[in-house]
C-alpha cells in the first residue's frame, strides 16, 4: 500500500509543476474559524492576533492526520512583510525533511 503522505507530497508536486502560480495563490488562502475548529488534534490552524485561521495546508495535514506541526510542509519564497509565499517551490515530507526556515 503506498504511503499516503508522499502520495500527498508528489501529487502536490505535480500540481506545483502544472500552475505553480495558482497552486501558490490556494496555499496563502487563510479563513477566520472558530475555537471549536482550531482546537482539532490534527488540524492545522494558526493564531494572527484574536483571530484563528486554517489553511488549504492546515487542513490537508489534518486529513493525513500527522503530528501537531503537520508531516507535509512547503519550501518557498516568502514576502517577509505578509509571511505568504511568493512562491512555491516544492512540497516537503516532514517526516524525514524538517523545514528550520522556509526561503
Amino acid at each position: 500500500m503506498p504511503d499516503p503522505i508522499q502520495s500527498a507530497v508528489e501529487l502536490l508536486n505535480d500540481a506545483l509543476e502544472r500552475d505553480g502560480d495558482a497552486v501558490t495563490q490556494l496555499i496563502n488562502l487563510r479563513a477566520d474559524c472558530n475555537e471549536r475548529l482550531a482546537s482539532h488534534p490534527t488540524i492545522q490552524v494558526q493564531k494572527h492576533g484574536e483571530v484563528h485561521r486554517i489553511g488549504v495546508l492546515g487542513l490537508i495535514n489534518g486529513a493525513l492526520g500527522g503530528g501537531p506541526s503537520g508531516d507535509i510542509g512547503a519550501k518557498g519564497k516568502i514576502d517577509p512583510k505578509t509571511g505568504k509565499f511568493l512562491r512555491i517551490k516544492r512540497f516537503v515530507d516532514l517526516r524525514t525533511e524538517r523545514l528550520d526556515v522556509l526561503a
